[in-house]
């Protein structure tokens, strides 16, 4: 894995992003053509429509924002807000967030939180029918950590996703489907650690990076 973030990477998470905008945004359209001819009567549930659309959008935006973006390597332990951004952008998914405990543990790097965000991203991946994802950080021996559990009957490691953890990987080989495993690696990888996948146990796996 190479030490500076590689253009073709660049593009995929561009496109992976657009693709999670496309159908909010396509959806605020929608409601906004069915509210302008109002010929059957729809006015009210298409401005619900383009209503929770926009909201999608908005919160699919902000997270990337931080996870994705130089705004991110910033947040430090902003725990309130990274929390907000997670509950906002997994609202409109089959995933259940929690995060018991909102304090940030001492010895947290700046982008500690932007590791994390893209933690909750790589576990939304793993969970195809839904499930929960539980946000957790602290210190331990091997230092200060931030981590997710992802739970669920379908939780699964797909075999793209396991290629673009390897070092073996080639950037060529990437696809908008497995590149977000690949970042969120790198961004372990660019901090001197690494990223833990614990999957030892039926229906449950854990991620974990320690700085």
């Amino acid at each position: 894995m190479n030490s500076q973030i590689d253009f073709r990477v660049l593009e995929l998470l561009s496109s992976r992003l657009c693709h999670d905008l496309v159908g909010p945004v396509g959806a605020v359209n929608n409601g906004l053509e069915l509210m302008a001819d109002d010929s059957f009567g729809m006015a009210d549930d298409a401005l619900k429509l383009a209503s929770a659309s926009a909201s999608q959008a908005a919160a699919t935006l902000q997270f990337y924002r931080l996870a994705y973006g130089l705004a991110g390597s910033r947040m430090g332990s902003d725990y309130a807000t990274l929390n907000q951004l997670a509950v906002n952008y997994l609202a409109h998914t089959k995933v259940n967030f929690k995060w018991p405990d909102l304090s940030a543990p001492e010895g947290l790097p700046d982008n500690g939180g932007k590791v994390l965000l893209n933690l909750i991203a790589l576990g939304v991946e793993m969970l195809p029918r839904g499930g929960d994802i539980t946000a957790l950080s602290g210190n331990a021996d091997t230092g200060t950590f931030v981590a997710v559990t992802v739970t669920g009957e379908s939780v699964s490691i797909r075999e793209e996703v396991k290629e673009a953890l390897t070092d073996e990987i080639d950037t060529e080989e990437l696809t908008p489907r497995n590149v977000h495993a690949y970042f969120t690696r790198f961004l372990a990888r660019q901090s001197g650690t690494d990223l833990l996948i614990n999957s030892s146990v039926e229906g449950h796996v854990q991620l974990i990076v320690s700085f």
